[in-house]
């Protein structure tokens, strides 16, 4: 009895853009670290994805094309790239804490 090949999840068509929208939207360095972490997460399932192709793997069923996927790929690489270089000015006090006036500690 031949077992029927799991489904996976589809990449959303905006996924790119989301990343890069909140890429652009970035104020410190928690809101970076966010972004880049969910971009290399969704880089990972990518890559997986194409690694199922390249072994031929019957188990699975790949809703992408290989070169739709490496297309992707790229486009994530770049958007982090991206993030990565963009500066985020860091706020006046020890570890980017702001005290009031008075509570400096």
């Amino acid at each position: 009895m031949a077992s029927k090949p799991k489904k996976l999840k589809k990449i959303p068509a905006d996924l790119v853009s989301y990343i890069q929208i909140e890429g652009e939207a970035i104020v410190d360095t928690n809101d970076k670290k966010r972004i880049v972490s969910y971009a290399y997460g969704k880089l990972e399932i990518v890559d997986w994805y194409i690694a199922l192709i390249d072994a031929n793997s019957g188990n699975y069923a790949i809703p992408h094309t290989r070169d739709h996927l490496v297309f992707i790929r790229k486009q994530l690489q770049d958007a982090i790239k991206k993030i990565d270089e963009k500066f985020i000015s860091t706020p006046s006090g020890p570890l980017g804490i702001c005290y009031p006036e008075g509570y400096e500690g």
